[in-house]
């Protein structure tokens, strides 16, 4: 993999996001703090946070309720799991 092209790529989706919120009708920032913008603040790309994952099905389905950011309850089936490890830390 071409790291730099990878880091490119999320420094423009990045861009377009901060475009997006500072200039779009459909951004969630009020007009009039749209001036004051300056772009969200991220981290510095790290490939070692990318990961390409296989997807463990669990034998047994269960159904996770979410509360989305209007309040409404969303229900989703908990499907399976990545499993994988960061730093000598296993996680899934």
């Amino acid at each position: 993999m071409d790291v730099e092209k990878w880091k490119n790529g999320i420094e423009e989706e990045r861009k377009q996001k901060n475009d997006f919120f500072k200039w779009s009708i459909q951004s969630p920032i009020p007009w009039e703090e749209k001036e004051h913008f300056k772009g969200l603040d991220y981290y510095p790309p790290d490939i070692k946070y990318r990961f390409e994952l296989e997807l463990f099905e669990h034998s047994q389905k269960s159904i996770l309720e979410i509360e989305d950011t209007k309040g409404n309850i969303r229900k989703f089936i908990r499907w399976g799991e990545f499993r994988f490890g960061i730093d000598g830390v296993d996680c899934k």
